[in-house]
């Protein structure tokens, strides 16, 4: 009896354990199970993250290229404009050295046409150009009626001009500065002791007068109108065909010589300035000469345009004709007072200034470069 009871607790007791062994089966199967899904979700989000980083990487890769791609093409216009510099300064070295040896060569064409020819180009163009105020000191110097002007050097004869005393309206007094007008060929003559502009035709008889505020200094012309400047410290605009004033302004300082171009420019006397005017007589600019040779004593009288630059006579100065740009800084000095000692002065088309010297009672021509070229004196004037 006691053995069957044995025998049955220790069946129960296995079979106690065998459910127990069941149990933990099942809960390792429950445990196995959750940690595939704990797996299968680490291994989509570590999916999802790592889709997400190569996204970003191609991004980055894909902005990488584009900025080496801008990079790239900024170098190649940096190269580019390098370049360019280099051809435009090569260009500028060749450009500077072309016209020194350029301007060389036209000095030696013309000393050598002067030679050959006897100045016979120059009379062409002499005729063609503002000689008129050469031909005022001239008449200063000529005292004889009815004298005309040329000179024997000339193959090629000038026409002959006159001058003469004349009476009354026609009587020459302190001629300061005329004007050649283009479209008439007509001579505008400013006589500093008269209150009128005196006209003349190219044979010098006088044709009328225009009434001007006293004492008239500068003069230009263009095709419709004298523009004049007088003793009062006026500047006036006159119409040709009528005679009558169109404009007057006052001016600070007293203008002598004037120019024009697109502009009138005019010389402001003992202030060594060129002031600027448009041609309906409204102030646009002063501008300053700056020069070594300029002093307090010195005086800015003529002035003559050409090529872009301003060509200035002084007074009491070391160099009478000096060269400036239209900022007023020196380029270059052209004639020393030692060669001539003149008011007036001209350019031909060619670049050749031509210099009434009052007080050697000579008329000097002389290369853009200084070379004197021909001198007209009482020598080598001649009459019919």
């Amino acid at each position: 009896m006691a053995t069957r009871v044995a025998a049955v607790v220790e069946v129960t007791g296995i079979e106690e354990m065998e459910r127990q062994l069941v149990e933990l089966v099942e809960k390792v199967e429950r445990e196995k199970e959750n940690t595939r899904d704990i797996f299968q979700q680490l291994h989509s989000l570590l999916f999802v993250r790592e889709q997400g980083l190569l996204r970003e990487l191609d991004g980055v890769v894909v902005e990488a290229r584009l900025e080496l791609k801008e990079k790239r093409e900024s170098i190649h216009e940096l190269q580019a404009a390098k370049e360019s510099t280099e051809r435009e300064l090569t260009k500028n070295k060749l450009k500077v050295v072309l016209e020194k040896n350029l301007r060389n060569l036209e000095d030696q064409i013309r000393e050598e046409l002067s030679k050959s020819l006897s100045v016979t180009w120059l009379e062409v163009e002499w005729k063609r150009e503002q000689l008129e105020q050469s031909l005022v000191d001239v008449c200063k110097v000529v005292k004889k009626k009815e004298r005309p002007f040329r000179t024997e050097d000339y193959s090629l004869k000038l026409r002959p001009v006159w001058f003469h005393e004349g009476t009354g309206s026609s009587v020459i007094k302190g001629p300061y500065q005329l004007a050649i007008h283009t479209k008439s060929g007509n001579i505008f003559v400013a006589g500093s002791d008269t209150n009128k502009i005196q006209v003349f035709d190219e044979s010098g008889h006088y044709l009328y007068h225009i009434p001007t505020p006293p004492e008239p200094f500068g003069l230009c012309l263009s095709d419709e109108f004298i523009f004049v400047t007088t003793g009062v410290k006026q500047l006036v605009k006159i119409q040709i065909s009528n005679k009558k004033t169109v404009k007057s302004v006052v001016t600070e300082k007293m203008v002598y010589g004037m120019d024009i171009s697109n502009n009138i420019y005019g010389c402001e006397y003992r202030n060594n300035s060129v002031i600027v005017f448009d041609k309906n007589l409204n102030f646009l600019k002063r501008i300053p000469l700056k020069s070594p040779h300029i002093t307090s004593d010195t005086s800015i009288i003529s002035i003559r345009l050409y090529e872009n630059h301003m060509y200035v006579m002084f007074r009491r100065s070391d160099y009478r004709i000096q060269v400036f740009s239209q900022d007023g800084q020196l380029l270059r000095l052209v004639i020393p007072s030692s060669d001539i000692n003149g008011s007036f002065f001209s350019l031909d088309r060619i670049g050749n200034i031509i210099v009434a010297d009052y007080w050697a009672n000579q008329i000097k021509i002389f290369s853009n470069s200084s070379h004197l070229i021909h001198t007209i004196s009482n020598d080598n004037l001649t009459e019919d």
